[in-house]
């Protein structure tokens, strides 16, 4: 896990903690193929793609980096065997998951359906990475910790924020997920962040993954951040 001090020390090492991703639904091959050559050159850790362009990032960017791929995406409203469908026609392509909880579960108060649910997608995709995403700038601080205590439930590795359709990620966010968690589980911060100082306060703030559309400017950003130390 790489604290504030040391990303503070080692600037350059922001890109390790970065998913750099494209879900845009209007990408284009071209598009993804731009992605996953900045994830090679840059050494991001994963190229975050949406379904239909998991093969192609598999291609790309081989055993160079993680293939990521969203599920239940961007409001986690279908059910679970849509989601595990999603995973297993996928699976041999992404090392990592990226789902949404159910969020009108959540918002019903129906917390088994939410456990459960990230319980049905973590048995689809078996030892691959599995994040789930709480869509943290809609919800309290409360809502978003109790969140978090749910899907790690469930079965996730790691808490993300957001989809990022809802608004920029703030750290307290993040802090408010951490405190739903065990230290070993991670947490994402993804939404609106595009510099090398919101990544720090991101991590400061407990975050152990950053996801981001702008991992190039992130890393142009660090880079300018160690000429004025």
């Amino acid at each position: 896990m790489l604290s504030a001090t040391a990303l503070q020390e080692n600037p350059e090492r922001v890109a390790s903690l970065v998913d750099h991703t494209n879900v845009d639904p209007a990408a284009t091959r071209a598009d993804i193929r731009q992605l996953c050559e900045e994830v090679l050159e840059y050494g991001f850790c994963s190229a975050v793609v949406v379904p239909y362009h998991a093969e192609l990032a598999h291609e790309m960017v081989g055993d160079e980096a993680n293939v990521a791929a969203v599920v239940g995406f961007p409001y986690g409203i279908q059910n679970s065997e849509a989601k595990r469908a999603e995973c297993r026609a996928i699976a041999e392509f992404v090392d990592e998951f990226d789902m949404v909880m159910n969020r009108t579960a959540f918002a019903n108060g129906d917390a088994n359906a939410v456990v459960e649910d990230v319980e049905a997608v973590r048995d689809a995709v078996g030892d691959a990475t599995l994040k789930c995403i709480v869509e943290s700038p809609a919800l309290s601080a409360e809502e978003t910790t109790e969140a978090a205590e749910l899907v790690e439930a469930g079965g996730a590795d790691y808490v993300k924020t957001a989809v990022g359709y809802d608004g920029p990620t703030d750290p307290a966010e993040v802090e408010a997920i951490r405190r739903g968690v065990d230290p070993e589980t991670g947490v994402k911060a993804s939404g609106g962040i595009s510099s090398f100082e919101e990544v720090l306060e991101m991590v400061e703030a407990g975050a152990t993954r950053i996801g981001a559309s702008s991992g190039v400017e992130i890393v142009e950003s660090s880079r300018e951040y160690r000429a004025t130390e």
